[in-house]
């Protein structure tokens, strides 16, 4: 028990030390977005910033909804439907508000296109999750014809996203590293490495001047999510830490753009880009997690907090007898 406990808390200090890096990087990202804007003198509209604290509320909204889905259903599953439906809602009347604002405002005009590009990935995602090879990894059954039918899948969906995008200008914006992310989280390194090395080398292959920063980004992002896949017990993380997760790892291959293509390329490149891949990836993997949450829910429907405790005594009770087994075969071999 006390190992186990020694355990867990190494594993939530390395992913408390990934969050804090990521935290890091995007500290540096805001930090050099201020020097450049104050060094050529470029002025954030009052629309711009209000649009921005639109993007952070909504995805604040989805984050506190999809966090109580669970709860909901506790109490009827009329209630998670309702839950169901604000969340469609919501995301109806961002995508309306940005369709709005398409002729008004050019870097917020693409947002209802990147939302369809992200309808389509997210379509695919939650397809694959009613595979039944899907379903059992879910459900911790990790087999070899498991893990590479989902390895397949989710490569092809990592070329596919890489291929799929909106264009800003002359810039294409895609949900790439979301896809790869989103594969180390739930298969763990297994999936999540080789699927962000393929669909890395392919986006490599691409070309453009930000092809190095984006491709090394795709690779770590599969290599992250591998990581906290293995130190948070084999699981998909929970949906408010999956959220700041993609949340600050947005910022971080925002960072890598900026530290390995020239500045008079990246900075206006980020300008452009960076809320809109934000809002893309933020939305997405909330979606993603309602619907892994949900298919768990299915199978392992939530127990009383009384049946809970009973559980977790009769799990003591099992390793102590077990304990007390091993004692007792030592005891009999001392004697003979």
């Amino acid at each position: 028990m006390l190992k186990e406990k020694l355990k867990n808390n190494r594993n939530f200090q390395k992913i408390t030390l990934i969050y804090l890096l990521l935290l890091i990087s995007n500290i540096v990202l805001v930090i050099g977005l201020i020097y450049y804007y104050s060094k050529v003198n470029i002025k954030i509209e009052i629309e711009t910033i209000d649009n921005l604290f639109t993007i952070l509320a909504t995805i604040l909204i989805l984050a506190f909804i999809s966090s109580r889905l669970p709860r909901l259903r506790e109490r009827g599953s009329s209630l998670y439907d309702i839950g169901y439906l604000v969340i469609i809602t919501v995301v109806g009347l961002m995508t309306s508000y940005f369709n709005s604002n398409v002729d008004e405002t050019m870097i917020f005009g693409p947002f209802l296109e990147m939302f369809k590009v992200l309808s389509v990935i997210i379509l695919f995602i939650l397809l694959a999750t009613k595979l039944r090879p899907f379903k059992e990894m879910l459900h911790g059954k990790f087999t070899k014809k498991n893990q590479i039918i989902c390895l397949i899948v989710f490569t092809a969906l990592g070329l596919f996203a890489s291929n799929y995008h909106t264009y800003i200008g002359d810039t294409p914006a895609n949900v790439r590293c979301m896809v790869v992310m989103i594969s180390g989280l739930f298969g763990g390194p297994f999936i999540g490495i080789p699927v962000g090395l393929i669909s890395g080398a392919y986006r490599f292959t691409l070309g453009g001047v930000t092809a190095v920063p984006c491709a090394i980004s795709t690779v770590i992002s599969g290599i992250i999510g591998s990581l906290i896949f293995m130190w948070n017990d084999k699981k998909f993380p929970k949906t408010l830490s999956a959220i700041l997760l993609m949340f600050l790892f947005t910022g971080f291959e925002m960072l890598m753009i900026v530290i390995m293509s020239p500045p008079d390329i990246s900075f206006p490149f980020i300008h452009t880009v960076y809320p809109i891949m934000l809002f893309a990836s933020v939305i997405g993997i909330i979606l993603v997690s309602i619907v892994i949450k949900e298919e768990r829910q299915k199978s392992n429907p939530s127990l009383s907090p009384e049946e809970k405790k009973i559980l977790k005594l009769e799990n003591k009770l099992a390793k102590t007898n077990e304990k007390v087994e091993k004692l007792e075969s030592k005891i009999e071999d001392l004697k003979k």
